[in-house]
């Protein structure tokens, strides 16, 4: 297999806007064409660059790495965990909208072995659209699988009319190695004592469902605490996310990671479920490149 290069998390996941740098600035919503929000949510999968309509529309920016345990930079697409644009959407020309995500191409270029090469095409899609629409595209799915190969979920972002007193999620379910789930939601209202409910049900991968409304308090921000369990369970799937709620906006939570080691076919790789370690310094997985350590868990990120 050919050798290719782990791509390192940025501190903060979700805001690719807040790493080193990058030289494209993410657009706002714009009066006309349409919109577009990319997520990379696949596990053991380099950094990627998205295209629309033949164009480069994710930014470049500089990460750290390990390499052969060595700590160091590169500049490279949107990492894994990370969302592009950080807010609001990219706008492109309507119409037939030709989308295209690759694995990117970090400079400079590594020497520890990776599950995809760079360069290589992981989706390749021409999308009937109309100005206005927006569109989510959440890349996942297990390098080298047969059953659930690494590919990216393009979703036309429908959002109900906003109530008074409401937010709005929906889950977009990721691990390509788990099973179903349901979504319980907790909060505490103003004045009042914690309330959890069943929010979403029975949700499998690669589906990234509907808008539902959650209750929040009148003013300012509530947040919420969501946590997965495989669906009819008590058993919990990865870590909860506890993300702020204003009423009449809309959010997608986002399980990835994974449920279960993998082993990638035809490498030396296993990509872990679970952390990677910091101790003991004598224990050599402290130096494997993180990229090859997805823990389930719950992120999230805002549409609008």
């Amino acid at each position: 297999m050919k050798k290719i290069f782990y791509i390192a998390a940025c501190a903060v996941a979700f805001a690719l806007s807040s790493c080193d740098k990058s030289v494209i600035t993410q657009a706002g919503v714009a009066a006309s064409g349409v919109q577009l929000k990319f997520f990379h949510a696949a596990p053991g999968v380099p950094a990627l660059d998205a295209y629309a309509n033949g164009v480069q529309v994710t930014p470049q920016q500089t990460v750290s790495v390990t390499d052969n345990a060595l700590p160091g930079s590169i500049t490279t697409g949107y990492i894994f965990n990370g969302v592009f644009p950080a807010s609001n959407y990219a706008v492109v020309a309507s119409g037939n909208t030709a989308i295209k995500v690759v694995a990117s191409t970090p400079v400079p270029a590594l020497i520890s072995p990776q599950t995809v090469a760079p360069a290589t095409v992981i989706t390749n899609v021409t999308q009937a659209t109309t100005s206005g629409d927006a569109y989510s595209i959440i890349t996942s799915g297990l390098p080298g699988s047969v059953a659930t190969p690494v590919t990216s979920f393009v979703v036309k972002d429908v959002f109900p009319t906003p109530a008074a007193g409401m937010a709005y999620v929906r889950l977009a379910h990721m691990i390509p190695n788990g099973g179903a789930v349901d979504i319980a939601g907790t909060y505490t209202p103003t004045g009042g004592s914690a309330t959890t409910a069943t929010v979403i049900t029975n949700v499998s991968y690669g589906t990234i469902g509907q808008f539902v409304a959650v209750p929040v308090n009148a003013l300012g921000t509530t947040t919420y605490t969501f946590q997965a369990y495989l669906t009819g369970t008590t058993t919990k799937l990865g870590a909860t996310t506890a993300p702020p709620l204003t009423p009449g906006r809309y959010y997608t939570l986002v399980l990835k990671g994974l449920a279960a080691d993998y082993a990638v076919p035809n490498t030396s790789i296993t990509l872990k479920a679970s952390a990677r370690p910091s101790l003991p310094v004598t224990d050599p997985q402290t130096k494997y490149p993180e990229i090859y350590f997805n823990a389930p868990g719950l992120n999230y990120y805002t549409n609008k």
